[in-house]
């Protein structure tokens, strides 16, 4: 897995690539942790586009980001476009708490869009 935080807009982007499993999520979490750091409500997608493998290991950090960044008025989106990813928080119930958003510039703008079947 290969992160880049996006730190310099008011909307943070954490961008991911690879795989993401119960090696990787612990990454993930030190970048969602850093991408929400300072005095303003943090705004942050998360950008897993690139994204070839995700099991259920990234749902931890996922959620805990997104609690912290909803309890300071801010929020968590998540960019995706593989079905797995759909299939994986279908199955757990998360599909309301990460609706899917085609691109970062939907997530930044809100425009989320159907999960794909």
């Amino acid at each position: 897995m290969a992160t880049i935080t996006d730190l310099s807009r008011e909307c943070r982007t954490v961008r991911v690539t690879g795989e993401l499993d119960l090696l990787t999520a612990p990454g993930l979490a030190i970048e969602l942790a850093k991408a929400r750091r300072g005095t303003q409500p943090p705004y942050v997608v998360v950008d897993l586009s690139d994204l070839t493998f995700m099991d259920c290991s990234a749902l931890g950090p996922l959620c805990e980001a997104r609690t912290a960044c909803l309890e300071r008025g801010g929020w968590l989106r998540v960019v995706y476009t593989r079905r797995g990813i759909g299939l994986l928080l279908r199955a757990v119930g998360l599909t309301a708490d990460f609706p899917r958003y085609a691109t970062v510039e939907a997530a930044r703008l809100g425009w989320y869009s159907a999960v794909p079947r």
